[in-house]
Order: C-alpha cells, then sequence, then structure tokens
C-alpha cells in the first residue's frame, strides 16, 4: 500500500488547489483517469525534484457512490451541519478535489496544466485557489499555524487508515476541508496582547499562556486535540495561507483516520459549551467553503481502474 504523496508531506511554500465537478457520465473513464493522476505528480516531481513536489486526488462524499458504488469507506459523510448564532460553516460540496504543492509556483503551475490536459473536458474547474507559506508557517492571523501537528512518522499514524481499520482503505485518509475569509481589519485592531488573550498563545513562539494569565475562554482550548474522555485526537492539518490585499484567510485541510472525533472536535469550537463559551477566533474568521472527501491510497485507485492500451501522460506542450 502507498498513499498519496500530498497527505503527509512536509510543508512546502506554494500550494495550487482546484475544486472540480465531473462532467461525464463515463465512470470507468473517470476511474482510468483518476488512477493516472498519482503517476503524472510523481513524474513531475522526478523533474523537479529541488521543488518537492507533491499532491493527491481526494473524491468527495457525495460522489463517491458514483465512481465507486461497490465499496464506501465506512465513515465519508457529508461536511457535517455547523451553524449556531452568527457561525456558520456553509456546504459547497465538489466532485473532486485536487491539490499540488511545492517550493516553486512555476513546477505547481505545470503540473496542474498535466492534470487538467490529462482529466480533459470530463472535468470542470469551479474555483482553483493559490495558496502560499507565510513567514516561518503562520496564519496570517500573525500566530504560528497548528504548532501542536504532528510531526515524522507521527504524520501517517494519525492521518493514514490502517489494514486492520478499513482493509480495502488501507493508506487512504478522511478528509474534511474548511476554506476560511478572515477579517484582517478588526483582528489588527485588538493589538497583540488582547489577540493573545483570545488565542491563549505566546504570538512569537506559539506556546500556551499559563493559565494564570487568561482571561475567560481561548482558541487554544477550545481547540484541544482530546475528546471527551481525554482521548487524543488523529488529526494532520495541513494548511496553508490565501489570498492578496483585498480579501486573505487560511485553507484549512483535516487529515484523519477518524472523522467522527474531527467532526466533534468542530462542534466544540461552533457550538456554545454549558458557560456559553465556543471557540472566539471565529468571530473575527468565517468558513466559506466547506466539504469532505476521501483520499484514495494509490493502490485503490490502480485496483479500481480499467486502463486502456497507451494511457500516458500528454504533456508534450510543457517543457523538456
Amino acid at each position: 500500500m502507498k498513499a498519496q504523496s500530498g497527505v503527509c508531506a512536509e510543508p512546502n511554500l506554494h500550494g495550487l488547489t482546484l475544486f472540480c465537478n465531473v462532467m461525464t457520465d463515463d465512470v470507468d473513464s473517470v476511474r482510468r483517469k483518476l488512477a493516472r493522476v498519482p503517476a503524472i505528480i510523481a513524474e513531475l516531481d522526478d523533474r523537479f525534484s529541488e521543488s518537492m513536489l507533491n499532491g493527491f486526488v481526494a473524491i468527495g462524499a457525495d460522489y463517491w457512490d458514483v465512481v465507486y458504488p461497490e465499496r464506501k469507506p465506512i465513515y465519508l459523510h457529508r461536511f457535517p451541519e455547523l451553524q449556531q448564532a452568527d457561525r456558520e460553516a456553509p456546504r459547497q460540496p465538489v466532485d473532486l478535489l485536487l491539490q499540488i504543492r511545492s517550493d516553486r509556483f512555476d513546477a505547481n503551475y505545470l503540473a496542474g496544466r498535466a492534470v487538467l490536459g490529462w482529466l480533459g473536458y470530463d472535468i470542470e474547474v469551479v474555483e482553483q485557489l493559490r495558496t502560499f507559506r507565510y513567514l516561518d508557517g503562520r496564519d496570517l492571523s500573525g500566530f504560528i499555524d497548528a504548532p501542536d501537528n504532528p510531526r515524522g512518522l507521527r504524520k501517517r499514524n494519525v492521518a493514514l487508515l490502517d489494514a486492520a481499520a478499513e482493509p480495502e482503505f488501507a493508506d487512504g485518509s478522511y478528509l474534511l476541508l474548511q476554506k476560511f475569509r478572515h477579517d484582517l481589519r478588526h483582528w489588527d485592531e485588538l493589538g497583540s496582547a488582547r489577540q493573545e488573550q483570545l488565542m491563549g498563545r505566546d504570538k512569537v513562539t506559539g506556546e500556551r499562556l499559563p493559565e494564570a494569565d487568561i482571561e475567560g475562554v481561548t482558541h487554544a482550548s477550545k481547540t484541544r486535540l482530546v475528546d471527551d474522555q481525554e482521548q487524543p485526537i488523529p488529526l494532520l492539518r495541513q494548511n496553508m495561507p490565501w489570498g492578496d490585499l483585498r480579501e486573505q484567510g487560511l485553507l484549512a485541510l483535516y487529515f484523519t483516520q477518524h472523522p467522527k472525533a474531527v467532526t466533534q472536535w468542530l462542534k466544540q469550537r461552533y457550538y456554545e459549551d454549558e458557560q456559553g463559551h465556543y471557540d472566539p477566533l471565529l468571530d473575527y474568521t468565517q468558513a466559506v467553503n466547506n466539504a469532505s472527501f476521501f483520499v484514495p491510497s494509490v493502490a485503490f485507485l490502480n485496483r479500481h481502474s480499467c486502463p486502456l492500451q497507451g494511457d500516458l501522460i500528454q504533456d508534450s506542450s510543457l517543457p523538456e
């Protein structure tokens, strides 16, 4: 078994994310083309080896039953309903999600052209989003993004399914996506001291503030990666900022082997607890696009493809 390269990859400088819908009823063609995508990315990674190029294709929860009706990941469902007061996360499902990341924007662009050229008229790009690394891995809020993210081999342990759990989908990953749009003008008006109080972390180091120095509920307390029984929630965040000087935000990708736990983690951010507290950061950012996917292993895509003689990457327009 082998996971797609973009799931557990190290952070990159640039990202290109494509939200796509399938425009054909020819399921065999779609399966065949999806199976080739990881190989295209691998070939281009070899070509641009210094850029650490990686990527993945994910299948939307609503589209899975169309393209792979024989078997479905147990916990693959639509993105959960999250709405209370003025806090909401509206669903905007798409059939496919394609992401390419590397340390070179031009390599991402060429890889995007190659993948879209291979998929051809079978898909339509609904939205494309260019993301980037900000400073030393910070969100545009100025704080280190996901400072408690797993590192090294632990990424695989939290993000990827093992053969014992769901044998058919081993080395695949459940993916929940949120595209946040930040209100940086109001955020910046708070000043660093108030921002640290809301985040519950030091703005420079990312370390948690001592409890004695905190007033009220914090983002850090509402996003603790433990469940009601104080058991760790398996979650790998591959987040990257997006935007320009008019609008900006964060593309949050939550990879997990246990999406039910991540759904509960999201709910504790959006819904008030018994004391009326929710994640205070949600007063300064809104998730405008939310969807759930499954990222199959390379073996699964190949196993369920319908190869035709002579399937090759059509990249004659790309420079050698």
